[in-house]
């Protein structure tokens, strides 16, 4: 199923960052690496906080998975099992949380899970299968918005032409003036 996203040019296994509670020197390094070897996804969750996102591959021709199911399906702890491990995303509050947004082994998620149902941070939030339904849905709407900014990109690409065009039709009408005087 994960494999129908790479397909379509959807992100996951992104590294979610927010503004650091802890000021740990390793944290710190940890983060400015990322800034050095990753590319960059900015955002905003849904009380206006700034969201980070890191990535290997990111242009306008990608999208990230974990902001299509929040826009589309909200909060949420979601996952799929895939070859024997198991994606999951966790959604709270609007936002993708940090160190979800990944591809686990089963014992890991099977704690995880268990955990997660004791926590007061996440026990409110709904365990979702993600299913063929989802997938498409998301690819439908990534498609949809690819289609979108590649014709809204043909328009500025289109304008830029005009305009320099006219600049150097307006260019040589001057000099022709200038040089018959």
């Amino acid at each position: 199923m994960l494999e129908r996203l790479a397909e379509n040019n959807v992100l996951i296994n992104l590294v979610w960052n927010y503004q650091p509670a802890s000021h740990e020197p390793y944290y710190l390094e940890w983060v400015a690496h990322l800034r050095r070897t990753h590319r960059q996804l900015k955002t905003v969750d849904d009380n206006s906080q700034e969201m980070t996102a890191f990535c290997h591959k990111l242009s306008t021709l990608y999208e990230p998975f974990a902001l299509w199911m929040r826009a589309l399906y909200g909060d949420g702890i979601f996952y799929c099992e895939t070859q024997g491990n198991y994606y999951f995303l966790i959604i709270s509050q609007g936002a993708p949380v940090s160190g979800s947004d990944i591809v686990v082994s089963r014992r890991f998620w099977t704690i995880l899970k268990e955990q997660l149902a004791e926590s007061p941070e996440y026990k409110d939030l709904a365990l979702r299968k993600i299913t063929e339904e989802h997938i498409s849905t998301v690819i439908e709407r990534c498609n949809e918005h690819q289609a979108k900014m590649k014709k809204r990109r043909q328009v500025i690409i289109g304008s830029l032409a005009l305009g320099g065009i006219v600049l150097l039709l307006a260019v040589m009408v001057l000099l022709k003036v200038f040089l018959r005087g």
